[in-house]
C-alpha cells in the first residue's frame, strides 16, 4: 500500500481535516488518501475517522483505488484475488506450532518497616508467580488455549489444587454468516462462540497476618461457561452462560447460574453498553436471585482524554444501585498518564445471600481488591516515564462511608497509597522498587511494605 501511494501520487490542493491532529498516528496515510482523489472526507471538514461506513461507501472507496491502480479489469481483479486466496490457503496448509507466551514473577515484600502503630508483626515474605498458556489455530476458525497460572501457591502460604485452580482453557470457534444463511442486513460480521473452563475470581487471603494490604487481592481467572458474540446491523451483541466455581460441589453439580445479555452501539467517539444479567442459587430449591441492569458510556474525547460513566441497578431504591466514573490523561504532560475512578455503591447492591457468588460483581480497586458494599471509593494511577528505561510509578485507594467520611467511627474506611520506580533493563524484563503504606482506622492499624520484584516475559 504505501508503494501504492507512493507511485500514483499526483499533485493537489492541501487539505487539512479539523479532526486529525497533526501528530495524529494515521494522517499521514490518510491525507496521502485525499491527494489520490479516492477520499474527500465529509463537507463539514471532518474526516470522522472512527466512524462505521456502509458497504456502498466501501464499494467506492474500493472502486476508487482499483482505477488509480489501472485495475478497471474486473475479471483481471478476480484473477488477483483468487490467486491470493490460493496462496493464503497453501500457507495454512503447511500448519502452525502451538504459540506459547507466559511471564515468571519474583518479588521479596519487606513488611513494616517503619510504621509503629498497631502493626501484628514484621518480617520479609518471599512470592514468586508463574503465568503460561499455549495456543494452537486448529484452523482459520478455530483455536484452543490453556493456561497455567500459579497465582499465591508460591513461597506465599497458599494452597492452590493444580487442576481446580491453577489450570483453565479456551476454545474459539468462528461461524461464517454465509454458512448460517443469515448474511445480509441483518448480520455483519462471524458469530463467535467462546467455551471456557475456569476457576472464575480467585481471592488472596493473608496467612501471615503481616501484609494487610495484600489481604483480599484477587486474580481475575476465566468462569467456566459459554460466550457467543457478533454484530446485529449497527449494534454488537453477546451473550453468556457462566457457572460460578464458590458453591460448585466436588461432584461437578452447579448451584449458582449467571447468564447476561450485552447490547452495545458506537457513535464517532462515543460507545454505549446496556448489560441485563441474573444470578441463581439452587434455583430447584427455591434459593436466592438477583438481576441487574447496567449502562456503560465511554468516549474518547480527544488523543489524550478519555472518560467513562456507569450506573447498574438491582433495586428500584438508591440502595441498590452502583455508579462509577472514570477519566484517563494520557500524555497530558510529556511522558506521563493519570487515571482517576470513583465509584459508589448502595448498601444492598450485593444481596447479603450472594456476596461470595457475586464477588467482582462490584469491581475492584486499583490493588485488586473487591469494592464493597456501602462504600464510596477513590482511585488514581499516576506515570511518568523519567528515562526510556526508567517509570516513575503511583497509585493510591480510598474507601470512604457513603457520606465520604474517613476515620475510627467510618466504618470500613481505609486508605492505601503506594510509591516507586519500574526499571526496564530489557524488552522482556522489568525489575519493579516500592513502598505501600496502608491504613485502617476502624481498628487504629497502620503498616507497610517494601517490595523488590523482578518479571520476565517470554
Amino acid at each position: 500500500m504505501l508503494f501504492i501511494l507512493a507511485f500514483f501520487m499526483p499533485a493537489a490542493a492541501e487539505v487539512k481535516f479539523k479532526d486529525i491532529p497533526a501528530d495524529h498516528w494515521a494522517a499521514r496515510s490518510v491525507y496521502n488518501l485525499v491527494k489520490l482523489g479516492i477520499t474527500n472526507g465529509y463537507p463539514d471538514g471532518t474526516f470522522r475517522g472512527s466512524k462505521n461506513i456502509t458497504r456502498y461507501e466501501t464499494a467506492i472507496f474500493l472502486s476508487k483505488l482499483a482505477e488509480k491502480m489501472g485495475a478497471g479489469n474486473a475479471s483481471q481483479i478476480k484473477e488477483d484475488l483468487e490467486a491470493i486466496k490460493n496462496d493464503i490457503a497453501a500457507l495454512k496448509k503447511t500448519g502452525k506450532p502451538p504459540v506459547i507466551r507466559g511471564s515468571f514473577e519474583m518479588n521479596s515484600m519487606f513488611t513494616n518497616l517503619l510504621a509503629v502503630k498497631g502493626i501484628s508483626g514484621k518480617g520479609p515474605i518471599i512470592n514468586y508467580r508463574l503465568k503460561t498458556g499455549i495456543e494452537k489455530d486448529l484452523n482459520e476458525s478455530a483455536s484452543i488455549k490453556v493456561n497455567l497460572d500459579t497465582m499465591d501457591a508460591g513461597f506465599y502460604g497458599g494452597v492452590r489444587d493444580l487442576a481446580k485452580d491453577m489450570i483453565d482453557w479456551e476454545g474459539k470457534l468462528k461461524l461464517n454468516p454465509v454458512d448460517l444463511g443469515v448474511v445480509g442486513d441483518i448480520l455483519f460480521a462471524p458469530v463467535e462462540v467462546k467455551f471456557t473452563a475456569g476457576p472464575g475470581i480467585v481471592q488472596h487471603f493473608d496467612l501471615t497476618g503481616i501484609a494487610t494490604s495484600e489481604n483480599g487481592i484477587c486474580y481475575l481467572r476465566p468462569k467456566t461457561g459459554l460466550i457467543i458474540s457478533s454484530k446485529l446491523g449497527e449494534f454488537s451483541v453477546s451473550g453468556s452462560y457462566l457457572i460460578s466455581n464458590y458453591d460448585r460441589d466436588d461432584s461437578g453439580k452447579v448451584n449458582t447460574n449467571y447468564g447476561a445479555l450485552t447490547l452495545g452501539w458506537a457513535v464517532r467517539n462515543l460507545t454505549v453498553e446496556a448489560t441485563g444479567g441474573f444470578y441463581a442459587k439452587n434455583p430447584n430449591s427455591g434459593g436466592p436471585r438477583d438481576s441487574k441492569v447496567a449502562v456503560n458510556l465511554s468516549s474518547e474525547i480527544n488523543q489524550k482524554v478519555s472518560t467513562n460513566a456507569s450506573l447498574s441497578i438491582s433495586g428500584s431504591e438508591k440502595r441498590s444501585w452502583m455508579a462509577g466514573a472514570v477519566l484517563s490523561l494520557s500524555n497530558f504532560i510529556e511522558g506521563a498518564s493519570l487515571t482517576v475512578a470513583a465509584t459508589k455503591i448502595g448498601a444492598d447492591f450485593i444481596p447479603a445471600d450472594l456476596i461470595v457468588e457475586e464477588l467482582g460483581e462490584t469491581g475492584f480497586d486499583i490493588f485488586m481488591r473487591p469494592l464493597e458494599n456501602s462504600t464510596a471509593n477513590l482511585n488514581f494511577e499516576f506515570l511518568q516515564a523519567l528515562t526510556d528505561k526508567i517509570i516513575f510509578k503511583s497509585k493510591g485507594a480510598w474507601r470512604l462511608t457513603p457520606d465520604f467520611g474517613y476515620g475510627p467511627d467510618k466504618q470500613k474506611s481505609r486508605q492505601t497509597i503506594q510509591a516507586g520506580f519500574s526499571y526496564l533493563p530489557a524488552r522482556d524484563m522489568s525489575i519493579d522498587a516500592y513502598y505501600r503504606a496502608n491504613q485502617d482506622p476502624t481498628i487504629g492499624e497502620t503498616t507497610d511494605l517494601s517490595a523488590i520484584s523482578i518479571n520476565y516475559r517470554f
